[in-house]
């Protein structure tokens, strides 16, 4: 084998293993050597989906992720950093910087891990966004929040999978999720904050319609859409996520939302790299950005858009990174073709420690597509607003479609086929306690 012609990637992920099962799948599938950077693990270095395994503290600055990635880079001839996590875009782009990627992209990462960021970005591009202030200080915001008008959303900067994203209805309950929202910080939640953030988190404007999330992928600075998620509709407090579904209820409007894409990509400066978007509908019936980042979706919706559309994106942006021409990866890869099933994506949430947590007679349905067990036996999950949500497990079904479908009728299989799944979870009193 003529080893010049290898593929070598180094991956920066700090954890999420369970959740990008399939996007590790599509590397292996490439026959990329992927080395991993990632925190100290019991099982992780025996993996043999990676060619090695370098292990950091969990409590290791990003700069110690950042120099370890360019070293084995360097040492492996890798040709690009990439990670899949959103935690870890940052270091990644660092990284890529540093190696001589002239197609990386430090300050996109920078804007897009940073919701106030976004909000000036988007506001300075005359992209459609909303109402918003950063908070940082707290009884400036309350004072904010008052005159401007309740309800509002308020969500910190630096979170992600909706984690303390709360819609608050007067003074009191604003004062109470802006400490939460402190005491995540100060607890180390999920890798969010490294360091303190002079704007920590920030209020917004109440958008009432539906959600979306839009996934596609970058190349020679060219948008290629994926495709687009309806979400769960919510009028709150909280904005869980759940019920992932393709195809687009409304056909019709992927145009539009596409153009947004690609008007972002283009303002940030995007070579080469994922892309993920969420965005909600105002008063008005136009949608407006809610957040968006330089990576995809983790979980089921990569998979779902390979079912539903044929089309790879994780295959395409790995094919860029290493360097390959992107005339070639465009005219092999982008084949979105039309919608060929129904899918959704069900997340199991619940409260306390996790007894049992696996398929269980789910798997018998033909409707069943893949379950993730996120949390091991043993661990402590959470499923309540003034805490977070964790993961307990994210299930996949499929379905047959047709035009014109009701998103409810795949929704009512996927919530009837997670009562199958054999998850056991118990709080404090002993007593079975799945949210499913």
């Amino acid at each position: 084998m003529d080893t010049r012609a290898e593929r070598r990637l180094v991956m920066i992920l700090r954890r999420g293993f369970t959740s990008f099962a399939d996007h590790f799948q599509t590397l292996l599938d490439l026959g990329v050597k992927v080395h991993l950077i990632t925190v100290e693990s019991e099982t992780i270095a025996a993996d043999p989906r990676f060619a090695s395994v370098t292990q950091l503290r969990k409590d290791a600055p990003q700069h110690d992720f950042h120099t370890s990635a360019v070293r084995k880079a360097r040492e492996t001839g890798a040709a690009a950093i990439i990670t899949l996590l959103e935690t870890d875009i940052e270091i990644a782009e660092a990284a890529n910087a540093e190696l001589g990627n002239d197609w990386a992209t430090p300050e996109a990462a920078h804007i897009c891990r940073d919701k106030f960021r976004q909000r000036e970005f988007l506001r300075q591009h005359g992209i459609p966004s909303v109402w918003y202030h950063p908070v940082t200080d707290i009884d400036k915001a309350l004072e904010v929040a008052t005159e401007r008008g309740f309800p509002l959303i308020l969500k910190p900067t630096r979170a992600a999978a909706s984690d303390f994203v709360e819609l608050v209805h007067d003074v009191d309950r604003l004062r109470e999720a802006l400490a939460n929202i402190k005491a995540m910080i100060d607890q180390g939640r999920g890798f969010y904050y490294e360091s303190g953030a002079a704007e920590w988190a920030l209020l917004e404007e109440y958008l009432p319609g539906q959600e979306v999330t839009l996934d596609g992928v970058v190349v020679d600075g060219r948008f290629v859409l994926g495709g687009v998620h309806n979400k769960q509709e919510s009028s709150g407090p909280f904005f869980h996520e759940d019920l992932y579904t393709l195809p687009y209820s409304n056909p019709e409007r992927e145009d539009e939302l596409e153009d947004i894409a690609a008007r972002i990509t283009t303002a940030l400066g995007a070579k080469i790299c994922m892309f993920n978007a969420e965005l909600r509908e105002a008063t008005d019936g136009t949608f407006r950005v809610v957040e968006f980042s330089i990576r995809v979706s983790g979980g089921h919706p990569y998979r779902h858009i390979k079912d539903v559309y044929s089309i790879d994106l994780v295959r395409i942006f790995a094919r860029a990174a290493c360097g390959e021409p992107a005339a070639d990866i465009l005219a092999q890869e982008n084949k979105r073709c039309e919608p060929r099933m129904t899918v959704c994506a069900k997340v199991v949430y619940a409260n306390g420690k996790v007894i049992r947590n696996s398929v269980g007679e789910a798997i018998h349905s033909p409707y069943f597509r893949v379950y993730f067990a996120s949390a091991k036996p043993g661990a402590e999950v959470v499923a309540s607003g003034n805490k977070g949500f964790d993961f307990t497990g994210l299930l996949s079904v499929w379905m047959p479609w047709s035009p014109g479908q009701d998103p409810s009728v795949v929704h009512t299989v996927a919530k009837e086929l997670a009562q199958r799944l054999d998850v056991d979870v118990r709080d404090e009193s002993g007593a079975k306690s799945v949210v499913a």
